[in-house]
């Protein structure tokens, strides 16, 4: 028996670092993809294309550790789960677009098609936050949820996912070469908020009113407003100090293309995105990837196949 799955990439388009703290994130899913198989087999094996290593009886590598740590967890629930698993990814990795959360996903809608020929979208979120808490810490939830539901939604953990209905549109993004750990983003700003937790609560209780405001802006298609809701969130991360001098020359080239711009995902490297305000041109990034992205992509897919 086999099955197959693919997840998406998410950005962050207000929110992110405060959703940690309990705020609101305006996140959608984009289309580049996280693609997963599996085939029925005696033993938990896993192999991964992007980035490479491998699982199996001799030892697994690190980066992988935490996925064979959540499908065994798997597994011990749906026996019918065990079997060789593939991993590959288009995602560039470590860039703040939801990489870990995306592979996570795939992995475990594979996994539940394999086991019992479908995959519950709630039950894959679940099991890829085994994996998520191991890589980050203090994961939001917000990249899992984009990944495994799909589309644009307005998240918060007190909350949980509330969905919203978008027109399609593009993104600007440009990433560059530096990864950075979102585990060391979020204590960064975690420090920040011990030493100043007046500012902090006040930005925090700002992003969640205007990521509101922007949810709405982005079920209206007011581009103006969702604009500027990007813009006082990328002063914001600013003053939690998770921006970077790549990050903003990145703002700055896409500012000056007509584009609203702010980092993606944790910061202190990574990407940017671009949304574009009436004719925007193509942005002059100095970045390794400049590409745009459409939103919203569906969500997690699996099936299988005899």
């Amino acid at each position: 028996m086999r099955a197959e799955s693919r997840a998406p990439a998410k950005v962050i388009l207000a929110g992110e670092h405060f959703v940690v703290h309990g705020g609101k994130a305006l996140a959608v899913s984009i289309d580049l993809w996280a693609r997963a198989t599996a085939e029925s087999g005696r033993e938990i094996t896993l192999e991964s294309d992007n980035p490479p290593g491998s699982c199996g009886p001799g030892g697994c590598a690190p980066h992988l550790r935490p996925l064979r740590a959540m499908l065994e967890e798997l597994v011990a629930d749906h026996p019918g789960a065990v079997g060789a698993y593939r991993l590959s990814s288009e995602i560039p990795e470590g860039r703040g677009l939801g990489s870990s959360a995306a592979a996570a996903v795939a992995l475990a809608a594979a996994a539940l098609a394999l086991a019992e020929g479908t995959a519950l979208r709630e039950e894959v979120y679940e099991y890829a936050m085994i994996s998520e808490r191991l890589i980050h810490g203090n994961p939001s939830g917000v990249d899992p949820a984009v990944s495994a539901h799909g589309g644009a939604m307005l998240y918060s953990r007190s909350e949980g996912v509330r969905r919203i209905r978008v027109r399609e549109g593009l993104l600007a993004l440009c990433c560059g070469p530096s990864p950075r750990s979102t585990a060391a983003m979020v204590e960064l700003v975690a420090g920040f908020k011990r030493s100043r937790p007046g500012l902090f609560d006040a930005l925090l209780r700002s992003s969640s009113d205007l990521a509101e405001v922007g949810a709405s802006a982005l079920a209206e298609g007011n581009l103006l407003a969702l604009a500027s809701v990007i813009r006082w969130h990328q002063g914001a991360l600013r003053i939690l100090g998770v921006s970077s001098e790549e990050l903003e020359a990145y703002v700055a080239s896409m500012e000056s293309a007509g584009m609203a711009a702010k980092l993606t995902g944790a910061g202190g490297g990574g990407c940017a995105l671009g949304l574009p305000i009436g004719r925007a041109a193509e942005p002059k990034c100095s970045a390794p990837v400049v590409r745009w992205a459409r939103y919203p992509s569906e969500g997690v897919t699996a099936w299988r196949l005899s």
